[in-house]
């Protein structure tokens, strides 16, 4: 019995001197980085956005969602411009925000405001 635990005590200090955080296998997820978003030259149809690529420490891959005044006009987009046709737009003041994310909960957002004469 005495050397039944004499093992039993070894094993659970080895146990316990061999984990540590590094055997935590559930890590942080990183957020996109941040993008810069800009105003391309209007066209007869609408004006096109267009935006770098969001890079993903994770190696997530990263989709983007297009909002204008708060309305979501398409998400799971993966190409790096987006014309909103003019029809969409509020004569005055339109707000767009471009939203890259992971599919794990990392976003990273950028916003432009335009002004549209009617």
């Amino acid at each position: 019995m005495k050397i039944f635990k004499s093992i039993l005590f070894i094993g659970v200090t080895l146990l316990l001197f061999n984990c540590n955080a590094d055997d935590d296998q559930s890590k942080e997820n990183s957020n996109p980085s941040a993008f810069v978003l800009t105003e391309g030259a209007a066209t007869n149809i609408g004006i096109p956005f267009n935006w770098t690529a969001s890079i993903d420490l994770d190696d997530d891959e990263v989709v983007y969602a297009i909002y204008l005044n708060n309305n979501l006009l398409i998400e799971d987009l993966n190409a790096l411009t987006y014309v909103i046709e003019y029809s969409l737009f509020v004569s005055g003041e339109n707000t767009i925000l471009v939203s890259a994310s992971d599919g794990l909960g990392g976003v990273a957002e950028q916003e432009l405001v335009v002004n549209l004469l009617s």
